[in-house]
């Protein structure tokens, strides 16, 4: 079932005061709550009750009418006549009174028109315009909410732009042109659903890799200084940068772009001794990438799999932990930590970092030399802050 993502603005109460121009209480009440912060909801109830209720009476006086009340309304049906098929549908209000009441009313009118379909009102905190850093801050968190939606597979998403702010659109145009995810909208005026074409963009992905390491300590925190502190060497990834005073971060772009990186890659870090070992054998760099897979897996989806703590008698590996596994038929053992985090993005990430493994006759030789081997370069692996990144390419969906 495919999902329509779909930008919520205030058209609705626009439509209303043209159709009711001599409702002064209405644009009175919609006046004093432009722009406010949706945490002050509550404390205005008594309007939104008014600008509420008003709506509802126009609307259901004339049944045939909804459709053309708002944008989101309007293309949302589009949408679906278009597909021929049912949705779910995630209506995503700003940070703003308005925006939340007018999710609220086209949940409830979708609901009736569909009910077959799942709807979902969701609201993004600091989206709003009156302060553009708390702007930068709601496009994160909208592009965050976005891949939380999406499970980061866009094979069955739609993004919807006709409503919401205009500010939005060059950054989900982005987003849906590097995700390859079809993006909609619709004139106020008309009933032509206009559809953004994909363009072959050609992403220097490389770009990411060269500057991978200075990408992720951007997630972690603000950067200070950069390499060499020579602001040259990073001039190829400048635009998706922005700087306050000396300290520079990612640009709502810069997040777009990061984020679809990881998404083509699995990313561990891996201690010099473990990568001398799986690169010494063909063999061992396919089973072992396999099996970092499956341990990244089993973390995400079941984390108390005992066979993600495989116990040894007798041992204490500290912060470390054995993972136990097969592939390929051969007996796999991984000695890893993980580092759980959340970002500087509204994400959180869990840092995998493998210290030692053995595979195949290695593991299962003459009583089980490899426990031995593990303990004595066990203080050779402690150092996690000297590991390299090891990036494993996704297959595609």
């Amino acid at each position: 079932m495919k999902k329509i993502i779909t930008m919520v603005g205030t058209s609705i109460f626009e439509n209303y005061m043209e159709a009711n121009k001599k409702d002064y209480t209405f644009k009175n009440y919609f006046d004093d709550l432009r722009d406010r912060d949706s945490n002050q909801y509550k404390d205005e109830q008594y309007r939104v009750n008014y600008l509420k209720r008003e709506i509802n009476n126009w609307l259901h006086n004339d049944k045939r009418f909804i459709s053309n009340a708002s944008a989101e309304i309007k293309s949302i049906e589009k949408l679906k006549e278009f597909y021929k098929d049912n949705f779910e549908i995630y209506l995503l209000a700003s940070d703003t009174i308005l925006s939340k009441l007018a999710g609220e009313i086209i949940k409830e009118n979708l609901n009736q028109k569909f009910e077959k379909m799942n709807i979902y009102l969701e609201g993004v905190e600091d989206l709003q315009v009156k302060d553009s850093n708390r702007f930068k801050t709601g496009m994160q968190n909208l592009i965050n909410k976005i891949y939380s939606i999406t499970n980061e597979y866009f094979g069955n998403v739609v993004i919807n732009i006709t409503g919401g702010y205009k500010a939005t659109i060059p950054y989900l145009t982005i987003l849906g042109q590097v995700s390859r995810c079809p993006l909609y909208y619709i004139f106020e005026n008309t009933n032509t659903l206009i559809e953004i074409p994909y363009i072959p963009i050609d992403l220097k992905w490389d770009l990411f890799e060269k500057h991978e390491a200075f990408f992720a300590r951007l997630e972690m925190e603000e950067v200070s200084e950069i390499k060499g502190g020579n602001e040259d060497d990073y001039n190829d990834v400048m635009s998706l940068l922005e700087k306050a005073d000396d300290m520079y971060a990612l640009n709502p772009l810069g997040i777009v772009l990061w984020e679809r990186y990881k998404q083509r890659y699995s990313i561990f870090y891996i201690s010099e001794i473990a990568k001398s070992y799986i690169e010494s054998d063909p063999n061992y760099k396919r089973i072992a990438e396999k099996s970092f897979i499956e341990l990244k897996r089993r973390i995400s989806q079941n984390p108390e799999d005992p066979d993600l703590n495989h116990k040894l008698s007798g041992v204490d590996f500290k912060d470390f932990k054995v993972f136990k596994h097969k592939e390929e038929n051969l007996q796999i053992r991984i000695l890893y930590t993980t580092n759980e985090r959340n970002t500087r993005y509204a994400t959180k990430e869990i840092d995998i970092y493998i210290g030692l493994l053995r595979i195949g006759s290695d593991v299962h030789n003459v009583e089980n030399e490899y426990v031995k081997d593990f303990e004595n370069n066990r203080g050779k692996i402690d150092a996690t802050d000297d590991y390299k990144s090891y990036r494993i390419e996704k297959e595609r969906k």
